[in-house]
């Protein structure tokens, strides 16, 4: 570096303290000649308490140390494709959490494989749900590569509230590398990140938790059979980072925007049936391979 570029940087570095050109800034306190005392011990900044996403499901929320962590990945997983949907229900009523309070988009970006079992995000279905679809920034991507390229920048943007990626099966790419990749970039972004799989089993991961969701019937709504109560699922909670792993049974509230227990679940026959002929056989024992035919006539 020549003289006058050298003058010109140590210029624009007393601009930036704030002192005249020419006067030589104090020394630094790490580097400073100390006397015969012993020196003081350096001062620890308190931890800042990490920002919690609570159920409001007490017994849930004390296995999580206070609810899911808002800078972390989280996995749910569905084992086969007919379970996907609630798999998805349960990741979308995690969204629709994320967003009270909070202003943020939300990016959901969704591999081809993953669209053609599951379908689009429905606008209308998510705002009857409780997710407004105006929140939501939907990418789909053709290969498993480009769904994990843009959920991994989407927690680089402290912009979202939250990233969802949705993929299919296991790719040779979604390896526990990658997975801890993603972790990283949550913790480091301050971005909840939600990694959901449809018909894929449990594998090694970084994820903070890890949930199984299997569809569970709805319970009757203010006391009236024939019509839908509220969605339900029965969630394994297979990884914790943060204690012990339970099943619950939870249904949401879409105009609340929150969980709460399931109730114990009804028999399908409010009466007993009647009893089977005693002077008769039970056919279905015996019977052997039962063949179809189409009929003709």
């Amino acid at each position: 570096m020549a003289g006058d570029d050298f003058a010109g940087l140590r210029r624009r570095i007393a601009e930036i303290e704030g002192r005249p050109f020419g006067v030589e800034a104090p020394p630094s306190p790490a580097v400073a000649p100390r006397g015969p005392e012993r020196p003081e011990a350096p001062r620890l900044a308190p931890r800042r308490a990490e920002k919690l996403l609570p159920f409001g499901v007490e017994g849930l929320d004390c296995l999580l140390g206070g609810g899911l962590r808002r800078n972390a990945l989280h996995e749910v997983r569905a084992e086969t494709t007919r379970a996907g949907s609630a798999a998805t229900g349960f990741a979308a009523a995690i969204l629709a959490r994320l967003t009270v309070g909070d202003d943020r988009p939300l990016l959901w970006v969704m591999e081809e494989a993953a669209v053609r079992e599951g379908g689009h995000p429905h606008g209308p279905g998510l705002d009857r749900f409780g997710l407004d679809p105006g929140r939501l920034i939907v990418v789909v991507t053709r290969r498993p590569e480009e769904t994990l390229w843009v959920f991994e920048e989407g927690l680089r943007c402290a912009g979202l509230a939250g990233v969802l990626g949705e993929i299919r099966g296991h790719p040779r790419v979604l390896d526990l590398t990658a997975s801890r990749r993603l972790a990283l970039r949550a913790r480091d972004g301050g971005v909840m990140g939600i990694l959901l799989r449809q018909a894929a089993a449990a594998e090694p991961g970084a994820a903070a938790t890890r949930w199984l969701v299997e569809p569970r019937p709805a319970a009757t709504l203010d006391d009236f059979a024939a019509g839908i109560g509220r969605p339900a699922w029965r969630l394994h909670l297979e990884r914790n980072r943060a204690g012990a792993t339970g099943r619950f049974d939870l249904e949401w509230d879409h105009d609340a925007r929150s969980f709460a227990l399931a109730p114990l679940a009804t028999p399908a026959l409010s009466r007993p049936g009647a009893a089977l002929p005693a002077d008769r056989p039970d056919l279905a024992r015996t019977a052997g391979t039962v063949v179809a035919y189409r009929r003709t006539g």
